[in-house]
């Protein structure tokens, strides 16, 4: 498993030379540049600077190639080190680059946002998007992973929310989190920390999704279908925060779950409960999913907080919990985290 460190920007480069890298890039966007490649970069040795635009819609084929052209035009060999700088779109399209180009060189992941801390950074998952949501990636493990709570400092409001809704997931799979965000009054390194530990552990025994790791797709289903059919204005952890009250109601008509527990937890983080489109639509999006194995949808399905199982559902029962969740009010996502200004 990739290493897993918790510590403040200046333990990086440290990190950096334990793994004597023949040449060293920085991969960043214009956000993260402007406020923490500097700080980042101290300490280290004439660093590459490689700087994307920010926004999903750089998580692309037409991106890497640019970066794989850079990256042969510095003279980037096996044994130089990519380091990944800001949230998930740039941990998941450093990963991309650093395990496709010459086959392999190594990678270093600094996640600035709260979704990357706790989810998107951990686990070796890379992709890009093409014609959905990380349809083109592999699995490459980091060769570590520094989560510096100090860049959340300058994290946007929307951006913990985005945030919060991976963890709202981790509740919902594991009693200890579930249990922290009881008396949720903001975020804090324990709780980050949790979240980041139990992805590792289900990671360790798992990691090309073969079995176990399935279950960290709670939400996610129902989540990338909301997601693409918002053009992507709906945010990562905002949809799958809809897809977790979807799940949950897949939940409650088979196994009894009890989905006012879902409800009361997203509310409490400030996150929706509801998504605004029509079932078919969603349904639709769904049958893309790269999860359904078989061509038919497979869905993650809480039985009580901690225990989930993972099977096919019959497309009825998913209508009629679409169907219980839709909330085209407008109002689904406007509610603030206790705690938040």
């Amino acid at each position: 498993m990739e290493g897993l460190t918790f510590g403040p920007l200046p333990t990086l480069p440290s990190l950096v030379e334990g793994l004597n890298p023949h040449k060293i890039a920085f991969l960043t966007n214009t956000t993260v540049e402007r406020l923490w490649l500097e700080k980042a970069a101290e300490g280290i040795e004439e660093p590459i600077r490689i700087v994307i635009p920010d926004g999903e819609e750089y998580k692309s084929l037409e991106t890497a190639v640019a970066i794989w052209k850079q990256l042969q035009k510095e003279g980037f060999t096996r044994r130089s080190l990519l380091i990944g700088l800001g949230g998930g779109v740039i941990t998941d399209i450093a990963g991309f680059v650093a395990s496709t180009y010459m086959r392999g060189t190594l990678l270093g992941l600094v996640p600035t946002t709260l979704l990357a801390q706790v989810d998107a950074a951990i686990g070796g998952k890379t992709g890009v998007n093409f014609n959905g949501k990380n349809m083109i990636g592999t699995f490459y493990l980091p060769n570590f992973v520094l989560i510096a709570q100090e860049t959340l400092s300058t994290l946007p409001e929307e951006e913990i929310r985005n945030g919060l809704g991976e963890v709202a997931k981790y509740a919902l799979l594991d009693r200890k989190v579930y249990a922290l965000t009881r008396n949720f009054e903001g975020i804090n390194e324990t709780l980050i920390k949790e979240c980041a530990l139990f992805k590792t552990k289900v990671v360790e025994k798992d990691l090309r999704e073969s079995g176990l790791r399935r279950i960290l797709n709670l939400g996610h289903t129902a989540g990338h279908a909301i997601e693409k059919l918002s053009g992507y204005r709906i945010k990562h952890g905002l949809a799958v925060s809809m897809g977790l009250m979807v799940a949950s109601k897949v939940g409650e008509e088979l196994y009894g779950f009890d989905s006012g527990k879902t409800e009361e937890l997203l509310k409490k983080l400030g996150l929706p409960t509801g998504h605004p489109f029509r079932a078919k639509e969603i349904l639709e999006g769904m049958r893309l999913d790269k999860k359904a194995w078989y061509g038919r949808i497979t869905f993650v399905i809480p039985v009580e907080i901690g225990d989930v199982v993972v099977e096919e559902v019959d497309e009825a029962v998913l209508k009629r919990a679409l169907e219980a969740t839709r909330d085209d009010s407008g109002s689904c996502d406007c509610q603030k985290p206790r705690g938040s200004a």
